[in-house]
């Protein structure tokens, strides 16, 4: 199953953006994370819906292009609103991203039975709010490790694909992938924290974090199962 690539932008603000509430700003963070999970509950019915099946089969070529390019189009837009502070283009990238991705990993949720989902569901629970944690209590050492996460990250996808074309087996690298992924919730949370506390933060920092937590819950999916 493939790696799902994220994307490592510095949240920059403009002067005056207008500000939010702390106790507001983490309900959004979280709600925006909720949200995304529920896109993926509900996109699997739609994915294993007969509808969807006889589309895809009769347009595979451009629903490969929308799973692909949706995410991006979805990130770009919620990068440039940060930047600008623009609340209706931060919700529009976010509704583009979810939407897209959402569809793209229901994909996959809907090979797994419900009692494996939720003993995944619960483990990446437990792995996100311990590494949430050791973010906002050790932020030096998640800030410098970033580049090597970043690097490993990039070699893991290089050595899939490599390893995929050789039909060799992948499963060690379902371990490879969490350990770096909770790297990155780790520092993820940290930048959640200090950043300038405005509605499109948060919803940036959300769509980060939620990938984080998407790639960690994919591979503890394939484990599981295995098991």
């Amino acid at each position: 199953m493939g790696t799902l690539q994220r994307r490592v932008v510095p949240v920059q603000t403009e002067a005056g953006a207008p500000r939010i509430g702390a106790r507001t700003y983490n309900l959004i963070l979280a709600g925006m994370i909720f949200l995304g999970f529920c896109v993926m509950g509900l996109g699997v019915g739609v994915v294993t819906s007969p509808a969807f099946t006889a589309w895809f089969d009769a347009n595979a070529v451009l629903g490969l292009v929308l799973f692909i390019a949706g995410p991006i189009v979805g990130i770009v837009l919620m990068s440039g609103a940060v930047k600008r502070q623009s609340v209706a283009r931060s919700l529009i990238g976010y509704a583009v991203f979810v939407s897209t991705f959402g569809l793209f990993t229901a994909t996959a949720l809907a090979q797994y039975d419900l009692p494996t989902i939720n003993t995944a569901f619960i483990a990446t629970a437990a792995i996100t709010v311990v590494f949430g944690v050791l973010g906002l209590a050790f932020p030096q050492v998640f800030q410098r490790i970033i580049g090597t996460l970043i690097v490993a990250l990039i070699a893991l996808c290089v050595v899939q694909v490599a390893m995929a074309f050789m039909g060799v087996d992948q499963s060690w690298l379902d371990i490879a992938v969490i350990v770096v992924f909770c790297g990155f919730i780790g520092y993820d949370m940290h930048q959640a924290a200090i950043v300038e506390p405005t509605l499109p933060n948060a919803v940036f920092m959300a769509s980060n974090l939620f990938l984080d937590i998407v790639n960690v819950f994919i591979r503890v999916l394939d484990i599981v199962d295995n098991r």
